[in-house]
């Protein structure tokens, strides 16, 4: 260019100047000076030409960086929408929920290379966030603690359901952070499944490392969006499995109550069908004591019959929701007396030695009386049933001013420790083989139980084995007046 200029100025001169030229060089003619000026032309045209092509290949030039930079970017996010796919299969591959929750903090941490990192669940009230899964240097400390909704930086992302992004300790709302942990940046979102809150991710670098940006962040956001899709999935897992386990137990109950019915239904009915019989064959040639047991037979399986009927409905009555309780002032020791008469009548009572011991305040109480009958009766039936005959049998009933005490003592087969917590459950029995010497649904200490429980009182129970079993009832004192409603209706028996 420097060249073409120079030599378009010096013909420009040269042209003017004709004594600068020789003879031989000059323009004399029209036409000679048209070519000069035409080569001028063409020199200043190829000029133009020059320095056009080059403002074009500056302008290529910075468009070609910028698309390289464009690129280098749209790779990167490439690379972490790869990064996140992965994770995301990573979380959503088992559904155990304590895997899950790990599998989410150290993918968390892997990804963003953090140091630090908590998941803080709802609990059951909703009020506040508990940390489920810790993954630092204070994981005694951190874990199972617990953070109420709207305080501090979780409990207000919870609230807010808005992430958050700290850098170097500085207030987030006027919420301050804890600046004695060292936190040089720290992230936390929320973690939200189709509307509902879950819970929070927090992501924290400590010490002097990278802090985290807004692509970070954003990063964490679509992350956590696949994490509480993985809890929530966990979650229902495991509701599901605990709804197959009850519906499994309640099937094993079902075969299990089929097969019980079977057999303690079947023992009084073929007692009564062939005593029937008997008589009904022979009765005309049988004297009048040989009929009187035959009928007595009769009576007594059908009272065993039909006892084992009411053990059932009062069972079901249970399950369903009973009426409310029918109280009267009642004497507790006339009645463990009718009901231990009733009991040295049958079979298994008979020739055995029942004792009432009542208080020097008495023994009455404002109950229900069919409860009453129902709860006495089974703690004497039950203390006959795992004695030995000539074995001693003690109703103990202690009236008190808070309260009314009935402890049925006897000196039986005792309980072994381990099965003292499922004795009160249905169908529940010590033995529960079909081949045990003691008959029954093992119902008795499952209605005693929530009868109890419907009149405000409590069941203990001590017992050891080849020693003894004392089982203990406390009854709250009731009075009378009705003009002042309890604070919580009962709910049972009448």
């Amino acid at each position: 260019m420097m060249v073409i200029a120079t030599v378009t100025v010096a013909i420009g001169v040269v042209s003017l100047n004709r004594d600068l030229m020789s003879r031989e060089f000059r323009l004399d003619d029209l036409s000679s000076w048209i070519v000069a000026v035409l080569l001028g032309g063409l020199a200043v045209a190829f000029l133009i030409y020059v320095v056009e092509k080059e403002t074009n290949l500056r302008r290529l030039t910075a468009a070609l960086m910028e698309e390289r930079v464009r690129s280098a970017a749209l790779s990167a996010r490439l690379t972490d929408t790869a990064s996140l796919l992965e994770v995301g299969k990573a979380v959503n591959s088992t559904l155990n929920l304590e895997d899950v929750l790990r599998l989410i903090l150290s993918s968390a941490l892997q990804l963003l290379e953090a140091t630090e990192g908590s998941v803080m669940l709802l609990d059951e009230s909703g009020e506040n966030l508990e940390v489920v899964s810790y993954h630092g240097q204070r994981g005694h400390i951190v874990m199972n603690s617990r953070t109420r909704i709207g305080e501090g930086v979780a409990g207000r992302v919870a609230e807010t359901r808005e992430p958050v992004l700290i850098s170097n300790n500085s207030p987030v709302d006027g919420v301050d952070v804890d600046s004695t942990r060292g936190i040089s940046s720290g992230m936390c979102v929320p973690l939200v499944r189709r509307d509902e809150l879950m819970g929070v991710l927090n992501v924290n670098q400590l010490g002097e490392g990278q802090s985290f940006g807004g692509n970070s962040l954003a990063a964490l956001e679509v992350f956590a969006e696949q994490a509480a899709i993985a809890i929530g999935n966990a979650r229902s897992f495991e509701h599901e499995r605990e709804t197959v386990e009850q519906l499994e137990e309640l099937d094993r109950l079902k075969s299990d109550f089929v097969a019980t019915v079977s057999h303690e239904l079947k023992t009084p009915l073929t007692a009564i069908i062939g005593a029937a019989k008997t008589v009904s064959k022979r009765g005309s040639q049988m004297e009048r004591d040989q009929q009187a047991v035959f009928m007595e037979m009769i009576e007594r399986q059908g009272a065993r019959l039909l006892r084992l009927v009411e053990d059932v409905l009062t069972a079901s009555k249970i399950e369903s929701g009973l009426p409310k309780l029918k109280r009267e002032s009642l004497d507790l020791e006339v009645l463990a007396g009718h009901i231990i008469t009733d009991t040295l009548h049958t079979k298994p009572g008979a020739g055995r030695t029942i004792e009432v011991i009542a208080g020097s305040n008495g023994a009455k109480a404002w109950v229900d009386r069919i409860a009453m009958e129902q709860i006495l009766s089974n703690l004497v039936e039950n203390a006959v049933k795992y004695s030995e005959p000539g074995t001693p049998i003690t109703v103990r009933i202690e009236a008190e001013p808070t309260e009314v005490v009935i402890e049925v003592s006897d000196r039986g087969r005792g309980i072994a420790e381990e099965q003292l917590n499922t004795i009160f459950e249905r169908f529940r029995q010590a033995d529960s083989s079909l081949t045990r010497d003691v008959g029954g649904f093992g119902l008795g200490l499952y209605i005693v139980k929530n009868l109890v429980d419907v009149h405000g009182g409590k069941v203990e129970v001590e017992s050891v084995e080849g020693v003894g079993s004392s089982f203990r009832v406390r009854i709250p004192q009731r009075t009378r007046d009705t003009t002042k409603p309890p604070p919580h209706p009962d709910q049972v028996v009448g």
